[in-house]
């Protein structure tokens, strides 16, 4: 084994003085390179358009500088209507009855049921799901289960205030979320 190592390790050595002594020992010899100068810079004058002939301007008026303002009027006196006659004219004239004004209608998305309507899915879907949550039986759940349990008494919790905010759509999607999760608990 000592053999081995020792014709390895001078075999190795031959090897890497061979690569050693194949290197170039100096750069070859080559003709220097000539760079042109650069060819002179030629700028042509650019063709300037000859002015146009300009028709002289006529001379100006004299300027008046004894009074630049006009002078002032009077402020003219209207005639003012005597207040008795406008008293006799508006009691004179038939009131108009003015018709209320209906509020606009409310813009929704075309899938989107009335509000009352979707107030009633939401109550629906709410108390459905109050109904499944409410037939588990808290005891019966697996430990893993019982934070999924938690979890769905929560969400009813949020849907039922989602409901008396008048946010039905929210509220009936927890309410349907937590009616799935209940039916899932209870399968298991």
């Amino acid at each position: 084994m000592k053999r081995f190592f020792l014709g390895l390790t001078v075999v190795v050595g031959a090897a890497s003085a061979a690569c050693a002594s194949a290197i170039a020992k100096a750069a070859p010899d080559r003709p220097p390179l000539e760079v042109p100068a650069p060819p002179p810079k030629v700028v042509e004058p650019s063709p300037r358009p000859e002015p146009a002939v300009v028709d002289p301007v006529p001379e100006l008026p004299p300027a008046q500088a004894s009074n630049p303002r006009p002078p002032r009027q009077p402020p003219r006196e209207t005639a003012k209507p005597d207040p008795k006659q406008e008293a006799t004219t508006t009691t004179e004239t038939p009131a108009v009855p003015v018709a209320p004004v209906a509020p606009p209608p409310q813009l929704r998305p075309g899938n989107t049921p009335d509000p009352s309507e979707a107030q009633k899915q939401a109550q629906i879907a709410v108390e459905r799901s109050k109904q499944v949550l409410g037939s588990l039986n808290a005891k019966q759940i697996v430990k893993a289960k019982k934070a999924v349990f938690e979890d769905a008494q929560r969400m009813q919790t949020l849907a039922e205030e989602a409901l008396k905010k008048s946010d039905f759509d929210n509220a009936k999607k927890l309410a349907e979320k937590v009616e799935s999760t209940a039916r899932e608990l209870g399968a298991r």
